[in-house]
């Protein structure tokens, strides 16, 4: 039986970065009951200041 493809997660402020490991990442915030991950401490930090424009 064919295994199940993931999808993909890519860090919300930096669409372009893949991030390749999801379970290792630090810099995580739950938005809207969904939990997104970010590249650096940074792009969390610019989100939370206007999640709006990135969403």
């Amino acid at each position: 039986m064919p295994e199940a493809k993931k999808s993909k997660i890519f860090c919300p402020c930096c669409p372009k970065w893949e991030i390749k490991r999801p379970e290792q990442c630090s810099n995580t915030l739950l938005h809207k009951r969904k939990k997104l991950y970010f590249c650096t401490k940074r792009c969390k930090e610019r989100f939370e200041k206007d999640p709006e424009k990135f969403v």
